[in-house]
């Protein structure tokens, strides 16, 4: 049997694996081999298959990288359009837009770069541009208004079609682009199928619900918080590192109700050390655990955890841990993550969240008002 015959064999054993670290393992191992024996044909799929199950439950932040090899390798050909048919390239662009919008080290200019040549590759390959025009409201959703808004309108006048993203999907970046601009009447108009029910998909009720839940802990309110964070909850997965931006709010919400059930959450986290590309996500946990620790530290100045991994960087060998101290690294953890994207993007969206957070935690529960400065 040949390298190319066993690399095939293995992937038919594996490919209806249940989503998973092991699953995503063994496809970046199936690449490598792929690369050593330079099949064009087994190096684009692998690539292909390897950024998807990162995209379902994994680091999407490091589907980047894939992305980028899988495009030089299309590159190489002499044609784009596919002899077998499809082969992901419209997939591999989708997961490039979205992304983009993860990673505050690709500047503006390097971002816009990006977008313009996945633009050629669609027109190129004559794909439909709805998707296309979606990923950019949401991509310019805190960069932008009026491009957003010009983005969301080419959207909303562009039919669906086989690239289309799913229509649960669509209602809730619609929801996220008004949210994040201000309107949140339009934004609770559009959130009523979500909320409802009536559309869901893999993230969908989840990324509207957290929108929601992390406005209502902004202003502590912890009624209208603790149906949403049940559900956020209930429906994440503890190692799915592409639910910790949910695990994030959650993490907030029971710092403020139950703050030994949040410490225990947050040493789940602690145990499996391992930060996130996607900095997005990471934004949110960052706050998460930064909350924890606050509130446990009103409880005790030390918690004592001798299991935790070396490969933390606020690691102590005796294993005894100065709460405040774990605090503080994770607040200027998350305020460089807020600077890197509000520099990238232009402003000071991410600042601005980090800084209601932090108001969250100092008012009383029932409290409606937040000075201006938290309202940017």
């Amino acid at each position: 049997m040949t390298e190319k015959e066993q690399i095939i064999k293995v992937y038919n054993r594996i490919k209806n694996m249940p989503h998973s670290k092991e699953h995503i393992n063994i496809l970046y191992g199936l690449i490598q081999r792929a690369d050593i024996i330079k099949d064009h044909y087994l190096q684009k799929y692998l690539r292909w298959m390897y950024a998807s199950e990162l995209m379902e439950c994994g680091d999407q932040g490091k589907v980047f990288p894939v992305v980028a090899e899988y495009i030089a390798l299309r590159e190489e050909e002499e044609e784009w359009v596919p002899p077998g048919g499809i082969d992901g390239i419209e997939f591999m662009m989708d997961y490039c837009l979205e992304i983009l919008c993860y990673l505050p080290q690709i500047t503006l200019s390097q971002a816009e770069q990006i977008i313009k040549k996945i633009e050629e590759m669609i027109l190129y390959n004559r794909f439909g541009k709805r998707l296309y025009y979606q990923r950019l409201f949401r991509f310019y959703s805190v960069i932008d208004t009026y491009k957003a808004l010009e983005y969301f309108y080419l959207f909303k006048n562009t039919r669906r079609d086989i690239c289309s993203d799913c229509r649960a999907c669509e209602q809730a970046d619609m929801v996220r682009l008004f949210f994040r601009i201000g309107d949140r009447a339009r934004a609770d108009e559009l959130a009523l199928p979500v909320l409802d029910g009536t559309l869901e998909c893999h993230d969908v009720p989840r990324n509207v619900q957290l929108l929601y839940l992390q406005q209502a802990l902004d202003y502590k309110d912890l009624a209208k918080a603790a149906l949403l964070a049940e559900a956020l909850y209930r429906k994440s997965k503890l190692g799915d590192p592409s639910d910790l931006g949910y695990f994030g709010a959650v993490l907030r919400y029971f710092a403020f109700t139950a703050p030994r059930k949040a410490k225990k959450i947050l040493k789940h986290f602690l145990l499996s050390w391992e930060p996130l590309w996607d900095q997005d996500k990471w934004f949110s946990f960052l706050i998460g655990a930064w909350t924890v620790c606050h509130e446990f530290a009103k409880i005790s100045d030390v918690i004592y955890e001798k299991m935790l991994p070396d490969t933390i960087p606020f690691w102590r060998k005796d294993g005894v841990y100065n709460v405040k101290e774990m605090g503080n690294w994770f607040y200027n953890q998350a305020a460089d993550v807020a600077a890197k994207f509000d520099i990238r993007n232009g402003t000071n969206y991410y600042s601005a969240e980090l800084g209601r957070a932090a108001f969250s935690m100092e008012c009383k529960e029932g409290q409606r008002f937040l000075p201006a400065v938290y309202l940017v």
